[in-house]
């Protein structure tokens, strides 16, 4: 699928001129289609847009006039050799003082040891000798310029075909004042020793008055920029950044963006520009209304801003780490092009916070790059091409038809597709034929804006929902064995359990106590409890808690029983509902396509079985929610024939409240893959809201996809946010572990311009934020 071709802006597709003047920014739209430079209050302007799609298309175009659909990656290694620091900034959680826990100065010897002993990259047998080393530490009170001198020069000399990328402009501005010299004369003596370049750090915020608040003893803002273009001056190419999301305005970002590039006006040595959000943990600086789980629009709109203001500056880079893999993923369409690199072992923004990995392979970014939509392109450290022997692609979904296409599509098909969206979006049902050529050939910002138009038509007031819930599995032991699980344990196993009620009794008081009113319960296919067990347990819950919701067993759990016990699926259902049943869960669906769950689930239940048990439960009176789980055996195809069984199944009973699609995570699976990309659940969302369009609810999902780009899918199709998910354990054993409170929901939600209110399983509104009690 061809997901991030260059973009059309004519009267021909959704992003025309009359949407951007309802937005105020018909004047930005039309300087930035004719290459013109924003003046700092459009820049402000587009932080303020409240539409992220907007935003993103206008630096996505820009991006792809520049880049294509190539993606860049580095292999380096960080080094920070020592944590101590003269200038003790309020933000930072990396300095020590000398003799405090976890403070450190490496010698030479541990520095040069680091560089010859790589850990092993987790997905390949050996790592890649580095491109670049990037270094960079706290400005020591007493380590002489020579030390230095000394370190890039043994350094050089063991791996000279690398490039050294160390010193930001505030550590040069150090070392000259230790020594007594200028700023130049130190970049004169670096280089001559092996520099090559600066990474850009400490830039922070420009403005004086943020600096006097973070920084008041660190090299002001012209200090750093003459730094910058003393270094451009003397052939070393530079990076720039700035960290966000504290205390600055939008204002002083829009200033501090200028003022960048004004200096690459004037110099030219910029290659790249990172911004890095603010780390609140371990901070002395804490800000948890500002820097939690609500961030992730601010973060996109901020690097398609700086791709937008920054006309100068050739790259924008995804700083994997501080943002996250599947935010970076993200970023990739909000004006990134870069995803940075290896790393191997960072420390400053780990020790703020971060918990991203320490370290990816080769093949990981690759895929990362790849699984987003765009060519992976190894790059040296100056962003020319790697010229030495490329690393093989992976191959593991070469198979996949999701994988987008090398050839870039035809004007036909582009306008095709955007005809088809903005004809869905009206309401108009697509025909599986459409829903195909939209899927694969329509760019994904247009597909957002049209699966949101559709929900806002469906859902017009500014509310976003979600349930108070907690999921208890009540048993992991299982004989289905299906490949992508890795929750279950056979009979018999060491680590197989059954709740008992005491167990369960007080999980759901802590649930309710929480503000909960409702209860998940799914397991395995138990070979030793029987149907009995089942409806007994029902009916005591029932007589126990009386108001609470009972949303339970999914369809392959109601088949198993039935063939077990000789029944039909409609007398297994009238008994759980006797006992005590309100509603049934769309788990097990995983995709409904016989020919994948013979590959991933054989001893489960067939398609035709889990929409047979739909129906009974609809023709009982019980509504149902329907999931897919898709990126692991499935094909395009597949996905389609999920969506129009479910539709199809609609229009006879009407029975389905919500639709919840995920990604398979394949940590501890029988399956090995890399998860699906976060742009690829995004579009699948977007598709599953224009073609649904008789079920009323789609769901984002936060427990597998994460709180960022959760919230970004409330621009692509989402109306719900799922579940406050007191407990969760079945995605959570495949290596996933978010959460979030409610609290934190709340935030997001409001974040992104709706209003967070809780509801019950049919959707039922119980409570807003503004209501008082707990909520």
């Amino acid at each position: 699928m061809v997901v991030c071709a260059l973009y059309d802006f004519s009267g021909d597709t959704m992003f025309d001129a009359a949407y951007y003047a309802g937005l105020g920014l018909e004047a930005v739209r039309e300087k930035v289609l004719a290459g013109l430079r924003l003046s700092p209050d459009e820049g402000l302007q587009l932080f303020r847009c409240p539409d992220p799609l907007a935003v993103g298309a206008l630096a996505h175009h820009v991006r792809t006039l520049r880049h294509g659909r190539r993606g860049y990656y580095v292999v380096n290694r960080h080094v920070n050799y020592t944590n101590h620091c003269i200038n003790a900034c309020l933000f930072c959680a990396f300095r020590r003082e000398p003799g405090e826990a976890g403070s450190f100065t490496l010698s030479h010897e541990e520095i040069a040891g680091r560089l010859c002993n790589d850990p092993p990259a987790r997905a390949a047998a050996a790592p890649p000798v580095p491109d670049e080393l990037h270094i960079v530490g706290g400005c020591h009170p007493s380590l002489p310029l020579s030390w230095f001198e000394a370190l890039l020069g043994k350094v050089h000399a063991q791996r000279p075909n690398t490039r050294i990328k160390a010193f930001t402009c505030v550590e040069i501005a150090h070392f000259a004042a230790l020594e007594g010299i200028s700023t130049i004369a130190v970049l004169q003596r670096l280089k001559a020793a092996g520099l090559a370049m600066l990474p850009g750090g400490s830039a922070e915020i420009f403005a004086p008055r943020v600096r006097k608040l973070l920084c008041p003893h660190k090299a002001d803002a012209e200090t750093w920029l003459r730094i910058s273009g003393e270094a451009h001056a003397l052939g070393i190419p530079t990076n720039a950044t700035m960290l966000f999301g504290h205390v600055e305005q939008l204002e002083e970002r829009v200033d501090h963006l200028c003022r960048l590039r004004e200096q690459q006006d004037r110099s030219g040595g910029f290659t790249c520009f990172i911004a890095l959000p603010f780390q609140t943990e371990h901070s002395a600086l804490k800000l948890p209304d500002k820097t939690g789980p609500e961030r992730g629009l601010d973060q996109l709109r901020t690097l398609a801003v700086s791709r937008l203001m920054l006309d100068n500056f050739p790259h924008i880079k995804a700083y994997w780490v501080m943002l996250g893999l599947k935010q970076a993923q993200n970023a990739l369409y909000w004006g990134a092009d870069d995803l940075d690199g290896t790393v191997v072992e960072e420390k400053i923004g780990h020790m703020a916070g971060a918990d991203s990995a320490q370290a990816l392979s080769t093949t990981e970014l690759e895929e990362m790059l790849r699984l987003s939509g765009f060519e992976p392109v190894r790059r040296n450290a100056d962003f020319s091409e790697f010229a030495g022997t490329e690393s093989p692609l992976s191959t593991s979904r070469a198979a996949r038809t999701e994988c987008p296409r090398t050839a870039a599509r035809s004007p036909f098909t582009a306008y095709a597709a955007a005809d088809i969206a903005r004809a869905a979006a009206e309401g108009q049902r697509l025909t599986r034929a459409q829903a195909e050529l939209l899927y694969r050939e329509s760019d994904l910002h247009t597909l957002g804006l049209a699966a949101h138009t559709a929900r806002l038509r469906l859902h017009p007031e500014p509310v976003v929902t979600y349930v108070g819930d907690r999921n208890i599995n009540y048993s992991n032991i299982c004989v289905c064995g299906c490949r992508f699980c890795a929750f279950f344990r056979p009979p018999g196993h060491a680590e197989g359990y059954v709740l008992n009620r005491e167990v369960i009794a007080e999980k759901i008081e802590q649930t309710l106590a929480l503000g909960g009113t409702q209860i998940l319960l799914q397991g395995g296919h138990h070979p030793g409890l029987p149907l009995t067990w089942y409806v007994e347990l029902l009916a005591w819950m029932r007589g126990r808690w009386p108001t609470l919701h009972i949303h339970a067993f999914s369809p392959p759990e109601i088949v198993f029983w039935a063939r077990r016990e000789g029944i039909s699926f409609r007398e297994v259902l009238r008994r759980l509902r006797a006992g005590g049943l309100d509603s049934v869960p769309g788990g097990g669906a995983e995709t409904l396509a016989d020919a994948v769950r013979t590959k991933v689930s054989p001893n489960k239940c067939t398609t035709a079985e889990w929409l047979d048990v739909m129906e009974e439960t609809h023709a009982l009176g019980l509504k149902s929610t329907a999931t897919m789980m898709f990126g692991h055996e499935e094909e395009t195809r597949h996905r389609l024939d999920h969506l129009f069984a479910l539709r199809d199944l609609q229009d006879r009973t009407g029975g389905f409240t919500a639709f919840i699609p995920w990604t398979f995570q394949p940590e501890h699976t029988a399956i090995a893959r890399q998860p699906e990309s976060a742009p690829s659940y995004l579009r699948l969302l977007a598709l599953s809201r224009l073609t649904l369009d008789n079920i009323p609810n789609i769901q984002a999902s936060w427990v597998t996809m994460g709180p960022q780009s959760a919230q970004l899918a409330l621009f692509f199709g989402a109306n719900d946010f799922g579940s406050l998910m007191i407990e969760e354990n079945v995605v959570a054993a495949a290596g996933v572990s978010f959460s979030l409170n409610r609290e934190e929901i709340h935030r997001i939600i409001l974040a992104a311009g709706f209003e967070p209110v809780q509801r019950a399983m049919d959707y039922t509104r119980l409570h807003s934020r503004k209501d008082k009690g707990p909520i």
